[in-house]
């Protein structure tokens, strides 16, 4: 089987701070190759160029126009040139709807993954319409969970039968618990004796940012020798609010590490004690609480979106979502009991396994097939 993983047009596929559409795209088709198919990624990039990597064909596709809507048809448009000469037995698109109609005539199983749904330019334009006509192309949806299923069918107004949820995974060789990284950065951090709390992921409002800082404002009037870590790019509005949540960061008496690369996510992970997903909105997986528990890492999480189908009862805690004092509750509570801590830090790295990369490729494999293998995929309502 020859399949095409088509990623973002924002970031090349092995951009070292790639996110978790990066990392999904290449441990899926690494998976595949692996499984004996034919597997190519198409990347978007300023020069043209091609990788094998892991048994992976990572092909670039110039694109230099500077507005993501100008770049997203640049990308698709040299995409599609190339695959009119190329047989292709499955195309999958990661978060790019516009794939379904610009590679119509293209005879191959269309299948999207998706990690968020809601429509920036709002559902009164025709743009949306166009969109909602470009997700009913598809042969199977693939949203990252339940909760994202359920959210993204209701706002785009579509039946459930072609979709099916495929969760992102984790790689249990690259993330799990390591004591000399452990050791290592906590020395080079200057953090021996303390109890690390920490979170990787964007620093902004909708990440819940500001409510894990005035936690630990709270929290450290009643436990001592805990610090807070943060590690993640800073998101710069016209509010300036990346900047302004970095310098609160520090005012409270926590460390702000910045962007961390790919290669160095698994060190940093192995830092802490005690990982934290403070989400307010539209967390649909929770991809760093899932490499948290690979390592080794229990996880107090807002009880909110994907994240309770990520993380178990007994590898974790959860809080109301946006209250910084639920939070801190619930914090205390396992720093200040070392069983209860112990237990939840062995079941997280249980959990994870479920969610190996491997598994999830083998979830896909059939997927891939239509309801009846000797049957083309027929399009629904």
């Amino acid at each position: 089987m020859k399949i095409v993983h088509v990623g973002p047009s924002v970031l090349p596929i092995r951009f070292q701070f790639g996110g978790a559409i990066q990392r999904r795209i290449l441990e899926l088709s690494r998976n595949q190759a692996a499984f004996g198919h034919q597997v190519v990624v198409y990347s978007a990039d300023v020069r043209p160029g091609t990788e094998l990597w892991h048994g992976v064909e990572i092909r670039n596709i110039v694109c230099r126009q500077p507005v993501l809507a100008l770049r997203d048809l640049e990308y698709l448009t040299g995409l599609v040139k190339v695959l009119e000469r190329e047989p292709v037995d499955v195309l999958h698109s990661h978060g790019l709807p516009e794939v379904s109609l610009l590679a119509s005539k293209i005879p191959a199983t269309k299948v999207l993954s998706y990690d968020h749904f809601i429509f920036r330019r709002g559902r009164r334009t025709p743009l949306f319409w166009l969109y909602r006509c470009a997700l009913r192309k598809f042969d199977r949806l693939l949203p990252v969970s339940e909760y994202c299923l359920r959210e993204s069918l209701a706002y785009w107004q579509l039946s459930a039968f072609r979709a099916s949820v495929l969760y992102n995974g984790v790689n249990l060789k690259q993330f799990f618990p390591d004591a000399a990284a452990k050791a290592r950065q906590r020395q080079v951090h200057g953090l021996q004796g303390k109890r690390v709390i920490l979170y990787v992921g964007r620093v902004c409002k909708q990440k819940g940012t500001d409510i894990l800082i005035e936690s630990f404002h709270l929290l450290r009037r009643r436990v001592s020798d805990v610090a807070l870590v943060v590690a993640g790019p800073a998101e710069h509005f016209e509010n300036g609010e990346g900047s302004w949540l970095t310098r609160e960061i520090s005012r409270v008496g926590g460390s702000y590490f910045g962007a961390v690369p790919d290669s160095e996510l698994a060190s940093i992970y192995n830092l802490g004690d005690i990982f934290v997903m403070p989400t307010r909105q539209w967390e649909m997986f929770g991809m760093a609480a899932l490499e948290a528990q690979a390592c080794g890492l229990p996880v107090v999480a807002s009880q909110h979106g994907g994240l309770p189908e990520v993380i178990a009862d007994d590898s974790g805690l959860f809080f109301s979502a946006g209250s910084s004092a639920a939070l801190a509750d619930k914090l205390e509570t396992l720093l200040t009991d070392r069983v209860l801590l112990q237990g939840k830090s062995k079941a997280a790295r249980e959990n994870a396994q479920r969610f190996g990369w491997p598994t999830i490729a083998r979830q896909l494999q059939k997927i891939y097939q239509p309801p009846s293998a000797q049957e083309p995929w027929k399009h629904g309502p």
